[in-house]
């Protein structure tokens, strides 16, 4: 890229340069380096000097057929660039000053001739623009209308992000360009700044549009997918996802009506008929027939048996997998562009299509290619490894078997409950958990864990390793929750604190009201436990650091979690650009009816200028830990590590509820 201080061939260009000098200057040392208009080839060096602009030419000279530049005839260099890095660290020297350079004055309208910006664009054009490109990272930067009242001149970010399209204002100050609370020098440094870093919950700037981009890739406006009739924001109930399904044999039609199509095939777009025949895409077959007994349907599945949830667990990627191709023995082409698609990948058995597939870019393409390469060369070696696993399974050694002395694993069984071995445990995934968690089921679940041990893990489909929610599962005394641990989340923060009771040596004791003859979770009557008031004041906080660039504009949310009837959260009021040291003096009073099962969580958040909320610190702690007076509460990161100084002050008083 150009370096910020290059202002190539400027318009009457002393003049303007030192115009620049005079408006952006930050104290002597301040310069820009600009193409010279008296001596062609050469360069000017304009720089900032007790209160004035000066002019040095930069002269160049053939060596041995390369052309050094220099101030001086002693000192060259092999580039501008080797020039002015070496004289902001060593001075210029005349008769008449010494001085260094420092601050590089930046191109004011280098963005004019970038891709990215439009120096006359509506915010509806802007839209029907995004509209077309149904990408995530898609953006354009746009020049609004001068305020009349103020005379500010401003800017707009355009943008799509959760397949919506945002707008987010920029201000100009002077010589800088502010976003939020954070500031740059040009236009051109913040949009560089925001495609390394994430502009709004996690999605970086990736794709410049214009008419140039919309003429080789746009598509037909997406207008009911971002705006609709109503809302911006629509139900995700509202959308109706048309199944698909993956053929069970080769079929091979007999006229042009129908589909022809190999095992192992996806069909998408699938229209049941009643007579046997349905209608669907595959590859260039569009809208065509083929017969429902050939294949099987892969929608999504919504409720489940538990002979069901076995079947996905030995799926990889659980509720996203639609099913598998073997590539053994596949054929792999790359066929022309088509449909706006210039990287397309086609999977071939026997001569028909299984899989037809499009990239982003040519190198993502080349990394699929290698993949599949790789998965059909291994795949033999593979199938007998796995025979072999499963052979072993089935033929376990008693001497093995022996050694199990403290758990033996078994099935379990809702109809049995009560008639177990103490040294009998079951294992769930948590999406059957979930089933006896829930009020139907509970107060069976809660019996069957006074006698014998549970462990319940996170479902297959979590690919991105996120966790389910535990409480439910301790307040139903679940002992085993295992969870991954990698993953800096709500759950992972509640585990931290479930287990800071007992000096945390990793286990506590499950509380006396579970233990209880007839307890249930969601009945209030039956937690046998003196309620309490618990009265908290936020009074305040220090040194609060946001990631990213400006000062955090903080809030505090108090959550109660525990027993369903005990979930409780409040929040304070955010304080504008204040991470030092805000004060809220908040107070909140709530009744605890089963504190053995509750747990305060303090989160500090810090509100964006798009009105989001993103995580500062945290702080977690048992109710039965807590004691009346001032506390300081130090504040941890995501993943429940310390943060040396950050902290809140806070009142606690805990006291028997009141009759």
């Amino acid at each position: 890229s150009v370096p910020r201080w290059f202002h190539g061939k400027l318009p009457d260009g002393r003049r303007v340069a030192e115009q620049y000098l005079n408006q952006f200057n930050r104290g002597d040392g301040s310069f820009l380096v600009r193409e010279s208009t008296t001596f062609v080839g050469d360069f000017s060096l304009s720089f900032w000097r007790k209160g004035k602009v000066q002019h040095c030419r930069i002269r160049s000279k053939q060596e041995n057929g390369q052309t050094k530049y220099y101030l001086v005839d002693q000192v060259t260099f092999d580039s501008l660039y080797s020039l002015v890095n070496y004289y902001t660290s060593h001075s210029m020297k005349s008769n008449n000053f010494e001085l260094t350079l420092s601050e590089a004055i930046p191109q004011p309208n280098a963005h004019l001739d970038k891709d990215w910006y439009h120096d006359n664009l509506t915010r509806s054009a802007a839209e029907d623009m995004l509209k077309r490109v149904r990408k995530d990272g898609a953006f354009l930067v746009r020049r609004r209308e001068r305020d009349d009242r103020t005379g500010e001149e401003s800017y707009a970010i355009s943008f799509r992000a959760e397949k919506k399209i945002k707008h987010c204002k920029l201000r100009r100050e002077g010589r800088l360009f502010s976003i939020g609370t954070a500031q740059f020098e040009s236009l051109v440094e913040l949009v560089e700044f925001y495609m390394k870093h994430p502009l709004y919950k996690g999605m970086k700037l990736k794709y410049a549009i214009n008419e140039n981009v919309l003429s080789k890739v746009g598509q037909t406006p997406e207008d009911d997918a971002i705006y609709g009739t109503g809302d911006v924001y629509h139900e995700p109930n509202a959308f109706v996802t048309k199944p698909a399904c993956r053929a069970l044999w080769d079929y091979e039609g007999i006229n042009d009506q129908e589909m022809t199509f190999c095992r192992g095939a996806f069909i998408t777009n699938v229209v049941k008929e009643d007579s046997g025949w349905w209608i669907g895409d595959y590859g260039d077959q569009k809208q065509k027939l083929f017969p429902a007994n050939y294949c099987e349907e892969i929608n999504y599945i919504t409720d489940e048996s538990p002979e069901e949830d076995q079947e996905r667990e030995g799926k990889v990627l659980g509720d996203l997998q639609k099913g598998c191709i073997d590539v053994q023995g596949c054929a792999i082409e790359m066929p022309a562009p088509k449909g706006g698609q210039r990287h397309l990948l086609k999977i071939l058995k026997h001569g028909q299509v299984l899989l037809e597939a499009a990239a982003e870019s040519q190198e993502q393409l080349n990394e699929w290619l290698v993949k599949l390469q790789e998965a059909a060369a291994t795949a033999p070696e593979e199938k007998e490894v796995l025979r072999k696993q499963q052979s072993m399974k089935q033929n376990i050694a008693q001497e093995l078997s022996d050694l199990i002395v403290y758990c033996q694993p078994v099935p379990f069984d809702i109809e049995n409950l009560g008639n177990g071995k103490h040294y009998e445990m079951s294992s769930f995934p948590e999406t059957k958990a979930e089933r006896y968690i829930s009020r139907k089921y509970s107060k069976e679940f809660v019996k069957y864990h006074r006698r014998q041990i549970s462990r319940v893990y996170p479902k297959g489909s979590r690919i991105d390793s996120s966790n389910y929610d535990p409480v439910m599962m301790w307040n139903c005394g679940v002992q085993l929750c295992a969870m991954n641990f990698q993953t800096p989340d709500r759950s992972m923060q509640l585990n931290h604190g479930r287990f800071l009771d007992n000096g945390r040596c990793g286990y506590v004791l499950m509380p006396e009201s579970i233990r209880q003859d007839g307890f249930c979770p969601y009945d209030r009557e039956t937690s046998g436990v003196e309620p309490l008031t618990l009265t908290l004041t936020v009074i305040g906080a220090r040194h609060l650091v946001k990631s990213g660039r400006g000062i955090a504009s903080p809030f505090v949310e108090v959550e109660i979690v525990g027993a369903p009837y005990d979930c409780h959260k409040f929040r304070t009021e955010t304080k504008v650009d204040n991470g030092l040291n805000p004060l809220w003096f908040s107070t909140f009073e709530v009744d605890i009816l089963n504190s053995p099962l509750a747990y305060i969580r303090f989160v500090v958040y810090d509100e964006d200028m798009f009105g989001e909320p993103n995580f500062i610190g945290h702080a977690i702690f048992p109710m039965g830990s807590l004691r009346t007076g001032y506390r300081s509460v130090p504040l941890k990161n995501s993943f429940s590590e310390d943060y040396e100084m950050s902290s809140l002050l806070a009142h606690i008083d805990v006291r028997s509820a009141k009759v």
